[in-house]
């Protein structure tokens, strides 16, 4: 499967629909998981971040610059998550600038994207919404422990997700 046919996937836009997050206020629950990675792995932008079909919408997010954190999305073009939901896996970038897969990606001249770790953010049928990451605007060597902190910090907010989705009211009600 392409890229953009992960992206597009109708049952993974789906289980994101199901959400309900999308375009919402920030919420202390989500923001929570932004303060926690803040005290373990020191890094100046962090995100929890929403993967649709045509942007990326930052649930939660610390470090942005101000135009990007008022509207709180980019559009996929500087999107380094969108490539989290089509493996399936962590992302973990140390140079941007000499990583084939985002060299190009205008994050890196924009947002000063150099170094990017993001772990799967997971639907209840385990599609992969998004991710929760880590950026930093210098290289960076990530360490197994950053690894296994975000990882652990991914799945307790993939389980408020699918907690979320559980209680949602079905659409129209």
């Amino acid at each position: 499967m392409s890229l953009h046919e992960s992206l597009l996937h109708p049952e993974r836009l789906a289980d994101l629909r199901e959400t309900a997050l999308l375009d919402t206020l920030p919420e202390d629950s989500f923001n929570r998981y932004i303060r926690l990675g803040r005290a373990f792995i020191d890094a100046p932008v962090l995100l929890i971040s929403l993967v649709d079909a045509d942007r990326q919408y930052f649930k939660g997010h610390h470090g942005l610059p101000d135009l990007v954190a008022a509207s709180c999305q980019t559009p996929l073009s500087h999107s380094f998550c969108q490539h989290v939901v089509h493996s399936g896996d962590p992302l973990v970038i140390s140079d941007a600038r000499r990583d084939p897969l985002v060299k190009d990606n205008p994050a890196v001249t924009d947002l000063g994207v150099i170094a990017y770790l993001g772990i799967p953010l997971r639907s209840r049928n385990r599609h992969v919404l998004g991710s929760f990451c880590v950026l930093d605007s210098k290289p960076r060597i990530w360490i197994d422990q950053d690894i296994r902190i975000m990882t652990d910090l991914a799945d307790a907010i993939s389980t408020e997700i699918q907690l979320r989705a559980l209680t949602q009211p079905p659409p129209g009600l």
